[in-house]
């Protein structure tokens, strides 16, 4: 089975039009393989002569073969087509898309008959053509005119397959039934209202076809190359040195090309071997290309072939594709994160067409405060390979799948959630016609959870002494994991949550500390961050007991402790609400103010004797940053 490769990429920024030649008027409505007015295709059965212009179906054999004592080389005896089909038309057309075979019996005008009239089998396959889905055999003895239908209700690329005569269709080798050519065309219809970009394309892989018309037929093909190819392989046969040949460079550019004798391939080929071969193929060689056979004679069956350098058969139209390129991206994802911290939104391309393409990837829409990285799946940048100034993909085969990373990270002053829109555009379908292509995307959506302020309280000194309490020993100065999720999150400091929450015996006039650690473990800074602590009954708050000459003192971090003072003064944010006294509304606390409770305003300005801390950032992990955990202590006497 020939590989369907083919591939495109750009035109130089030329148009159409340097691969439109005045020939015979199309016939076509819809797209329609062949479209040339007095062409057809036509498959002859396997008794048939080599020499008569179809070289892939004779057999070889005593009874027919080449006719000329050697037999072809051709394996594959078959004529194959390629319908592809878009997303678009499925849908416009109510779910199901019919390709038809016209004329696709062996019993009229333009058939060549001999006796009975052949059978011709046409089957619908996958795009491998390893897999028959559809299989309808026109019998010999059918009407002229009869066709043949596949519904095809998925979209995608097709190909389409016929052959001609008893033999290979029933194993019945009777001779009146192996010797016809049935001429044909394969229709597939416009979908209303969908642009050119959204509409079906078919093209021949191998096939022959015949000239029915009076005069001499001057016949345009189209071809599709694209990067990566190096050289082009192009052939014909049977031409019988009645006409010319000539190819067309996508800039416009021509070649003269070869003509073949009779039953033999071009430039002095023979039964089965000979070609044009053009080499040194360039990036701007990549885009659609143009084998124009000029003034065939009539009653003229003969074969073209493009192939790639490599041995890949490149599929050949009639008519300039109104598109080169059909692919997915998917799928559309939200996913959550921190301030400083990248979240990897994963995503896929499949090229669905049947060439090579690339695609180029637009991320728009970001935020100011979100950076986003385009990343292959192993998290290398992605490049611009094609030099348009875009980055891309790189080259995709044919019904290649291949996975993506965009890697968003919010920074300081990030909103709540970004929308990334990465939008997807076919690089060759562009440049075979910029203004008729399509653009897909696909969204990202990035959130940043919550302010989760969490707070964690330890006795951590008796009557001075941090490390053990004096009454009984109890250790004060190591880590005690009391079961809470605020004792575990990532973000504090290893070994930084010191003290007891049950510290052993007291006695009246002990002297007793506590510290309150606090930590922003959510996605994004906390604002107006008020934290209130209410004292325990039967315990009084102990003023200017610090050696550094504060009622209490904080520590931001790593940085360095500051003393604050219970009075509510500018000298810092901190106060102490004594017993039944009113409390600040951001305390938020229910009841009376019994005992006292102890104030501090962590966010504010400068000015007043703590750090300047607008907001306290959200952590991005263990310790960072350094304003985003920190403590204050202050101590209290148990009462007499």
């Amino acid at each position: 089975m020939n590989k369907r490769r083919q591939h495109f990429q750009s035109v130089v920024g030329l148009g159409l039009s340097l691969l439109t030649w005045v020939t015979a008027t199309p016939i076509a409505t819809a797209t329609t393989l062949p479209v040339t007015n007095g062409l057809r295709f036509q498959t002859s059965g396997p008794l048939r002569c080599a020499n008569i212009g179809d070289w892939y179906t004779t057999n070889g054999s005593s009874g027919g073969g080449a006719c000329n004592g050697a037999a072809t080389t051709s394996t594959d005896r078959i004529h194959r087509f390629v319908v592809d089909i878009t997303p678009e038309m499925i849908t416009a057309m109510g779910g199901s898309v019919t390709v038809s075979v016209e004329d696709a019996e062996s019993n009229g005008a333009i058939d060549e008959v001999s006796g009975a009239g052949d059978p011709t089998r046409f089957q619908l396959r996958t795009a491998d053509g390893n897999t028959v889905l559809q299989s309808q055999t026109v019998n010999s003895g059918s009407p002229d005119n009869t066709t043949v239908n596949f519904t095809i209700t998925t979209s995608g690329t097709y190909q389409i397959t016929s052959e001609t005569g008893a033999g290979p269709i029933f194993g019945d080798n009777t001779t009146a039934l192996n010797n016809d050519d049935n001429s044909f065309r394969i229709n597939i219809p416009d979908a209303p209202g969908l642009p050119p970009a959204s509409q079906g394309l078919v093209g021949q892989y191998q096939g022959t076809v015949q000239h029915n018309a009076g005069g001499t037929l001057t016949i345009p093909f189209y071809f599709l190359v694209g990067p990566g190819t190096g050289s082009l392989f192009l052939r014909n046969f049977d031409i019988d040195n009645n006409g010319t040949l000539t190819y067309t460079r996508p800039n416009g550019s021509t070649i003269a090309g070869t003509n073949s004798g009779n039953g033999r391939w071009n430039n002095g080929g023979n039964l089965n071997t000979g070609g044009d071969t053009i080499p040194g193929l360039t990036l701007s060689d990549a885009g659609l290309w143009g084998l124009r056979v000029n003034n065939l004679s009539r009653n003229n069956q003969m074969i073209v072939e493009a192939n790639t350098g490599t041995g890949d058969r490149l599929v050949l139209y009639n008519e300039p594709p109104t598109r080169a390129g059909d692919f997915t991206i998917t799928p559309d994802t939200t996913l959550s994160t921190t301030i400083g911290v990248a979240v990897d939104h994963p995503f896929s391309v499949t090229n669905e067409f049947l060439t090579t393409d690339i695609i180029n990837l637009n991320p728009v829409g970001t935020n100011a405060n979100y950076t986003v990285q385009l990343l292959d799946a192993s998290g290398n940048a992605l490049t611009d390979t094609d030099g348009d100034g875009q980055l891309d993909t790189g080259i995709l085969n044919p019904n290649q799948t291949q996975s993506f990373i965009l890697r968003v990270t919010p920074l300081a002053g990030a909103n709540a959630s970004d929308v990334t829109e990465i939008q997807a555009t076919s690089f060759m379908d562009q440049q075979v016609d910029p203004t008729n292509n399509k653009t897909l995307s696909i969204t990202k959506t990035t959130t940043l959870p919550p302010p989760k302020l969490v707070l964690v309280k330890r006795i951590t000194a008796i009557n001075g002494n941090r490390t053990i309490n004096p009454n009984d020993n109890t250790v004060l100065n190591q880590f005690v994991d009391d079961v809470t999720t605020n004792d575990n999150e990532a973000g504090w400091p290893n070994n930084y949550l010191t003290g007891a929450f049950s510290a052993g015996l007291v006695r009246p006039g002990d002297e007793i500390e506590y510290t309150i650690y606090f930590l922003n473990a959510g996605g994004r800074p906390a604002f107006d961050v008020t934290i209130c602590d209410r004292l325990q009954p039967f315990q009084t708050f102990q003023p200017v007991s610090f050696l550094s000459s504060g009622d209490a003192e904080f520590q931001l971090g790593t940085s360095a402790v500051i003393p604050l003072t219970a009075v509510n003064d500018s000298s810092d944010r901190a106060l102490y609400a004594a017993p039944n006294t009113a409390i600040p509304s951001e305390c938020n606390l229910a009841g009376p103010n019994g005992n006292g409770t102890f104030v501090l305003n962590l966010t504010g300005n400068t000015g007043t004797g703590m750090p300047n801390l607008p907001n306290l950032p959200n952590s991005t992990g263990a310790g960072a940053p350094n304003d985003s955990y920190g403590l204050f202590r202050f101590r209290t006497t148990v009462d007499e």
